[in-house]
């Protein structure tokens, strides 16, 4: 392996191993609600706080949001519903911070993965 080659894959390799770990699990907890929100975003309401993310702001601890531009928008929205309408809770991961208004005033934490528990 040349040496500049080389360089450039010890600098990569942490940042690489950084990102793989970033977020942190939404543990199952219950639903208090789903909806749409008038951005096109989809927010969930939990009833505790279950997740590490500290980018949110404060007041919006339990909320977490479903990114309308994610391709698995619909996907994560039903699962989101289904947690609601059945009383089942919800578990997934989040990472990082979705700027609601665009403006820095409300930053919500950003759903990765959900999936309904037993």
């Amino acid at each position: 392996m040349h040496r500049q080659t080389r360089a450039i894959a010890l600098v990569l390799l942490p940042a690489c191993s950084a990102s793989c770990w970033a977020g942190s699990s939404n543990q199952p907890q219950d639903v208090v609600s789903v909806g749409m929100h008038d951005t096109g975003h989809a927010i969930v309401e939990y009833a505790a706080i279950a997740h590490t993310e500290t980018c949110g702001t404060p007041g919006a601890e339990k909320l977490t949001l479903i990114e309308r531009t994610d391709s698995r928008f619909k996907y994560l929205y039903a699962t989101a519903l289904a947690a609601s309408a059945s009383g089942k809770k919800l578990n997934g991961w989040v990472d990082g911070c979705v700027d609601l208004w665009g403006d820095g005033r409300v930053r919500i934490p950003k759903v990765v993965t959900l999936g309904l528990m037993r």
